[in-house]
């Protein structure tokens, strides 16, 4: 009887600490609107919006792997600052997506480390995340401000 009792504590508290691990899927966040928040942070005056024109060209991202995306790129090609925002329209869209994004964070990481050492410090800091359908590089000096905005949205 003992042995039974233990065996169904044990068990309920395994589902509860499950239950309670388990990572929920990310609220629908408005990216358009994660960015104009993001932009108020941003202090690189050299940025520009990228059009859906801008990112099969310059990412590879095909547009019919976006449900919507949000790009605000240094302009000036001596920064590195990037932020990159996107929902993929399903599971495998968002794995394309991440992938994507990973590479162009890797080829920022080969460009800079020679020839911008300050600029490659920083990236270092920054990260390629994604959560659900939700993908983001966000590469700036404000990162943390940057990153907190991004994941407020996304509770």
């Amino acid at each position: 009887m003992k042995r039974i009792v233990l065996f169904l504590l044990t068990l309920t508290a395994a589902l509860f600490l499950w239950t309670g691990c388990a990572k929920s899927a990310p609220k629908d966040a408005d990216l358009a609107n994660v960015m104009e928040a993001m932009k108020q942070k941003i202090t690189n005056t050299q940025m520009m919006d990228l059009s859906s024109e801008d990112l099969k060209p310059n990412f590879g991202i095909e547009p019919e792997d976006i449900k919507q995306f949000a790009a605000y790129i240094d302009s000036t090609g001596t920064k590195g600052d990037e932020v990159l925002l996107f929902e993929g329209v399903d599971d495998a869209a968002s794995d394309r997506i991440e992938e994507h994004l990973k590479n162009r964070y890797h080829q920022k990481e080969i460009e800079m480390k020679d020839y911008l050492p300050e600029e490659y410090a920083m990236l270092k800091k920054c990260s390629v995340e994604r959560h659900g359908n939700y993908t983001a590089m966000i590469v700036s000096p404000q990162y943390e401000n940057l990153q907190q905005i991004y994941h407020d949205a996304l509770k």
